[in-house]
Parts: structure tokens; sequence; C-alpha cells
């Protein structure tokens, strides 16, 4: 094997302690990572290293390649050190190493040297659907109008041309209700949901994360937003938002429609904008049904939340017609705030006030003159010249510049493919792909922390406090989301709580906590500003991982973590009443003080009423955050039958500081009244007991 070059990593030296045992001879020996592999131009490849060394504590790491103009690249293969026998190795190909490669990597105990053997085989992700690509459903998201319907059902199908089977799952979060069915084809499947009073009190935005995964391993993911269209009350306090936009005119063209507008908003909007379109008229243009239209979530591109510049691009519907034919679209565009962040006295304005705006497209019936390569596209006649193709990269379909004829001619930065790439309309020529397998661009500087875009135990320590100026970009050679990773080490059981600080409108975050072995113990994956996590943590090392979904991040963001080392949540004097067996007998006119829900909990009380008398339970705490929320059931006298069933906000299970339930029982007997958490909240409260005639 030829070797062109040799990585040693400063970190693993830097890190690496000098065993005093080191000199009696015994080599590391790898446990795991050698072997073959299988990788693809702009997906990141990771292998699990693990080396066994009986003399010496810890080892260093590096690798040898044949993998040419490494030295030159700005994302090179690299090797990272998880623990003291333990290391990564990474690499994200790109199009030039397509074709198979040695990699060895070295594991050193200062005395001996053992190599292990990488074979890696990469292949092209472009122009063959290699990997899965969803077809629908369309857009970014749906509306479901509360006031017309009551359920939301999604088809969802996904496109593979070298598969024959696929599997279609669901990512957290994962709300109460979410169902998911395959259908008799491997290739689709059907969504349902119908949002309890309490999820539509809790928020207006949910995520549907969906995975499609061909036999081979490959993955693509897909964020569908289901937007809760609420009522909202009358009169309230505060400015509603203000949109600026210029209506859109006629046009004859294959380009894609770029709809550009301003919010300003006294205190600021949390949500990003929605552009709503269709391509048939509504049934009732003068008050149309937004649950019939597709939404975009509109990005930001300049500007804050209280005035900011947003964009959202509307597919050309004409791109598969005849020159001459034209389409009409239908569209308006909405934007809500959040003035109550209680209730739903916030404000929602909607431009055009009344009705929708409609502009005609019309496929030119003259010369095209097509987009530049990498620009987003549909179709293969919205590309440049007459042989370039709309081609699938990783992160969507771009076009791309014809080089069947002349290999050579490719532009600096992008490599003639080695087989012809079907486009989308047909063409099936060797197209010139960008190195990096995608047509992401660095626009987004990291922060001073970089890199910790993995969990490692040789990660630097996260200390209680504030960590201001951090940033979340994404990777322009994988086109994928280059996370932040904080690790904590805690010496005793320890309250931890984990807030990052951005703008819902600059981009979604998300916060994932995890242990020592990368198992998840928490997250907050919500689609609203800020995420949070309160968990209690036994002594050991924990990883808080800061990730998103969006395309094209440059989000800014802040980290607030306190520790507080014996602060975690203590049963009452009163445990344990964890069952209806365990109740504890109460009576009219009592009152408790002083109980407190742990995450996972329950507090069981049993309280006597005769026939016709009602039963009258108040629960008093405080909710300032999602997971300090109670609930109170009352269960029948046989205490497996659920009289108050979730989720009533009038009665027992409200999103909001206390809870009041409310029952006239039939018959005489003792029944069950049961305190818990929702989604193992914890709280200390209050609770008085009546049974009343009424």
């Amino acid at each position: 094997m030829k070797i062109l070059t040799t990585f040693l990593l400063a970190f693993s030296l830097i890190f690496a302690s000098c065993d005093d045992d080191s000199s009696s001879g015994e080599a590391p020996v790898f446990q795991s990572g050698p072997g073959t592999y299988s990788a693809f131009v702009g997906t990141p490849l990771t292998v699990q290293i693990s080396v066994s060394d009986a003399d010496s504590s810890d080892l260093t790491f590096s690798f040898e390649s044949d993998i040419d103009d490494i030295e030159n690249r700005a994302h090179p293969p690299q090797v990272v050190k998880t623990g003291p026998k333990t290391a990564i190795f990474q690499w994200t190909p790109i199009a030039s190493d397509t074709g198979e490669h040695h990699v060895d990597i070295i594991a050193s105990d200062g005395t001996n040297q053992t190599p292990g053997a990488l074979v890696i085989n990469v292949g092209s992700t472009t122009g063959n659907n290699v990997f899965p690509v969803f077809i629908s459903p369309l857009g970014s998201g749906t509306t479901l109008d509360l006031a017309k319907e009551n359920c939301v059902n999604i088809t969802v199908e996904v496109e593979d041309e070298d598969s024959s089977a696929m599997t279609i799952t669901l990512e957290d979060p994962i709300e109460d209700g979410y169902s998911l069915q395959h259908s008799t084809s491997a290739f689709t499947a059907a969504f349902s949901w119908c949002p309890t009073e309490k999820q539509i009190s809790a928020s207006d935005r949910y995520t549907l994360n969906l995975v499609a995964t061909d036999p081979e391993g490959h993955a693509t993911k897909k964020r569908f937003v289901i937007i809760l269209r609420r009522d909202l009350e009358n009169n309230c306090p505060g400015d509603a938002p203000s949109i600026n936009f210029t209506e859109l005119s006629d046009r004859e063209s294959l380009s894609d429609i770029t709809v550009e507008f301003t919010v300003s908003d006294d205190v600021g909007i949390s949500q990003l904008p929605v552009v709503y379109y269709r391509t048939s008229a509504p049934a009732n243009p003068s008050d149309p049904d937004f649950s019939t239209f597709i939404p975009l979530n509109a990005l930001r591109v300049s500007g804050t939340s209280a005035s900011g510049t947003y964009r959202a691009t509307i597919p050309n519907p004409v791109v598969n017609l005849n020159p001459g034919d034209d389409v009409t679209i239908y569209y308006a565009i909405e934007a809500e705030d959040n003035d109550d962040t209680e209730g739903t006295c916030d404000h929602r304005t909607t431009s055009p006030s009344s009705g929708v705006y409609d502009f005609t497209v019309t496929y030119p019936t003259g010369t095209v003159t097509g987009a530049e390569p990498c620009t987003p596209c549909a179709a293969d006649n919205q590309c440049g010249g007459a042989n370039d193709a709309c081609v699938y990269l990783v992160s969507g379909y771009f076009c791309l510049e014809d080089c069947h004829d002349n290999p050579g001619s490719c532009p600096s930065g992008t490599t003639c493919s080695t087989s012809a790439f079907s486009g989308t309309s047909g063409i099936n020529r060797r197209q010139c792909v960008p190195d990096s397998g995608t047509c992401i661009t660095a626009g987004c500087t990291d922060d001073a922390h970089e890199d910790n875009d993995y969990a490692s135990a040789w990660l630097p320590e996260t200390s209680a406090g504030t960590i201001n100026n951090l940033k979340i970009c994404t990777d322009p050679q994988s086109g994928q989301v280059d996370e932040d990773w904080f690790r904590f080490n805690l010496t005793e059981t320890t309250l931890g709580s984990f807030d990052i600080l951005f703008q819902q409108t600059d981009g979604d975050l998300d916060l994932v906590l995890s242990d020592s072995n990368g198992q998840d113990i928490a997250y907050s994956l919500t689609m609203t500003n800020n995420e949070s996590i309160i968990e209690c943590l036994p002594a050991g090392e924990y990883y808080l991982q800061v990730t998103g979904w969006d395309a094209n991040m440059d989000v800014p963001y802040s980290l607030s973590v306190d520790l507080l080392p014996g602060g975690c949540c203590q049963d009452d004097e009163w445990e344990s009443n964890n069952t209806y067996l365990d109740a504890l007998p109460v009576q009219n006119d009592d009152s408790l003080t002083d109980l407190s829900i742990c995450a996972g909990d329950q507090d069981w009380f049993a309280i006597d009423a005769n026939a016709g008398q009602t039963i009258w339970i108040e629960v008093l705490f405080t909710q300032s955050a999602d997971n300090q929320d109670l609930d109170v059931f009352l269960w029948d006298t046989n205490g497996t039958t659920l009289l108050t069933p979730c989720c009533d906000p009038d009665n027992g299970q409200s999103g909001t500081s206390n809870e009041e339930l409310v029952y006239q029982v039939e018959n005489t007997g003792t029944y069950y009244i049961n305190v818990e958490g929702y989604m193992n909240s914890e709280n200390t409260y209050g609770i008085n007991f009546y049974v009343l005639d009424l």
C-alpha cells in the first residue's frame, strides 16, 4: 500500500499519559474497528475503534491513508480519541474519492504500535437515488384547522429506484397519539393524529420527524410541521404583526417563485410566518380554508423577530407541462405573535386581510435560459444547458452541468461523474458533481468552541454558568447540521438545568441529554424559542447535544447550565401511595400541603361518596415551565376505571398552574384520586378534598 500522508492528532499526545509499565512489550490489540466499510460521497462515515492493552492505561491514535490531496482539504479525515483506549475515525468523502481506499488506524502505547486496516468502498450518492427521497407529503408542513377538523391524516410516500423495500419510521419527539401505519406497499405509510385538548392548549406547532431507510442503511430524514390553527380571542392587549408585501405579478418562467416580505411586531413574533399556496381555486375564495393549502415556513433572511425580512419558495407548477400552458397560484401570508404566553389572547395577521392573492405562471414559448449549477430545481428543463440535469444530491434536488462528451470541461471544485446520472425528466448523462457531494456553501462561521461535533471523553468539561456567542451551522462538506456537544462530569446526585436560548425565527434548534453510554436521557424538541431540560442525574459523565433539522443553518445561541448537588426532587412524607391499592384515605374538607410529585411518581388518595354527591378536588401548584405540569384524575370504585380521561383542560388536565376537578358520582362507594406529572413533570403541590350535596 502506498502511504501518501500520516495524521497524528496533537491533542492525543497532549492528553496521553506516560505509563511506567509500558516497557513490558505488550502491544495494543484491536477489539473493534478494522474491517471493510461502505461510504458515500457527502455522507459522514464514522468507525468506532476499541483497543486493549494489558500494560498500558492510555493510548494514542493516528492514521495513515492513500487518500489523495488530503492535506489540502478543508475537512480531512480525522481520528478522535473518545476514551483511554477508544476512538472514532470520521471521514466525509468527496466526489473524487469514488472507489476503494485503504486506511490504517495506528494505536500506540508509547513503545509499541499496532496498525488496524480499514478498507473503504466509496460510492456516489447522486444521480441514481442511492438515498431514499420523500415525494409525499409536499412542502414543509400542513395545517389542521381546529374549527373544521379534529384530526390530521397524512400520506407518506418514498421513492428509491435501487431498492425493493423501505422502512419508514418516526423520530422523537413522538407525541401522544401519533400513529404511523405501513400500507401494503413498502414505500408508503399513513400518519394520523388527533390532538387532545391539552396538546392544543400547550402549543400550536408540532413536528413530525420522518425517517426513510433502505436495506443498505441509507437514511433520509424529513421534518414536517403540523400547524394547529386555533380560534384566537378578541380585544387582546398589544399590537398585531404587520406584513409588508408587494403582490406577485403574472410571469412566463420555469424558475421557482420567491415570495419575500417583511413582518414587524411590537413584541416580536416567536414562530416563522407561513406562506399558504395551492394551484386550484379555493372553494370559497373570500373565506379560504387554509387546511386545504400547502404551507411553507418562511425563513428569515435579515432583521430581527421584531422587524425582519422573510422568504419562501413556491415550486414552479408548469415545469412538467408544455410551452404555452399556464397555472394560477392562489396564496396568502400569515404571521402570528405570542403576546399571551399562557393562553390564546394572541394576534394573527393575514395578507390579504380577506380572500387570497393570485397570479399566473406560463411555460415560456421561446428560448429558455436555465439556472446555474447548484440552483435548487424540480425538473431538468429548469437547468442551464440542454443536457444539464436536475439531480438529487444529499440535501435535495439541484441543477448540475453536463460533461458527458467532455469530462475535462468541469469547472474548478467539481468532478465529472464516472457514470451517467438520471435527471428528474429523463436526461441520462454524466454531470459535473461538486467535490463535496452537496450544493451547500460555507456561509456560516462556527463558534470558538469547535471542534465539539461529537460526544467524547476528551471534550473539555463544561461547568455551571452561561456560555454566549455560540453558533450552529450547516457543514458544507456533508450538508448536515454541524452539531455542538458539551460534556459534564458529576461527582454526586445533582439536579441539572440546561437551557439553550435562541430565536426560532433564526432557525429551529433542539436539545438532547445523554449518558456516557450514548443512551438518551431527556430531550427538548419544541418548535418555539429556546429549549430546556431539567433532570435529576446520578453521579457520572453526561453529554449535552445541540442540533437541528433545518437546511443552511446559521443560528446563534447561548447555553445556560445550572447544577445543584442534592437538589433533586424528594418524595413527601405520605409515600408510598403510588397505586390505588396504597391510596391515602381522606375525607370532606381535608387539606394536605407540602406534597411532591417526582418524575414517574403518582400520588393516590381514597375518598367515600354517596350516590348523587359531587367530588370536588383542588390541586394547588405553580407552573412556570412545561416540566412542572401536574394533572389530577378520578377513578371509579374498582380503582381501574378512569372517570375523567385525559385531556380536559377545564376538569383536571390543563397546561397551567393549579387544577380543579368536579365530578358527580352515580353509586355509593370509595372513589380514587391520583395526581401525576404530565410527561414526567415534577412539582410540589397542595390538595383540597370536598364531597358536596349539590
